[in-house]
């Protein structure tokens, strides 16, 4: 009987280590991430539509084709002018300009500038 609860006692310390070491990856953000994006991450991602993003953000203020391939396949960068330069947050392209390339339909890459 005792060698059973033994076994317990050394399994369930099993189980607690592995649930603490795997909680202590876990990290909140920063103040610094907090001002950049308070309000989670950019709703954006790689792969999106350009359909899915002017249903986020609309129109963009500009679009300059950077090149088509032998297929015609169009590369294109779009982009979303940040109106309040000043402001210390960044929430979608309120702050910083937003840079979008399109391979074809879809979202490669996705960058900001001040």
């Amino acid at each position: 009987m005792r060698e059973t609860i033994n076994k317990y006692m050394f399994l369930s310390g099993i189980c607690l280590l592995v649930v603490m070491s795997g909680c202590a990856e876990i990290s909140p953000p920063g103040p610094e991430e907090i001002m950049r994006q308070p309000l989670g991450q950019s709703p954006l991602r790689i792969g999106m539509s350009k359909d899915q993003i002017r249903s986020i953000w609309g129109e963009p203020d500009s679009i300059k084709v950077l090149e088509t391939d032998a297929q015609g396949m169009v590369k294109e960068e779009w982009v979303y002018v940040g109106r309040y330069p000043n402001l210390p947050i960044n929430v979608d392209y309120l702050s910083e300009s937003q840079h979008l390339i399109f391979d074809g339909n879809y979202l490669v890459q996705h960058h900001h500038r001040r």
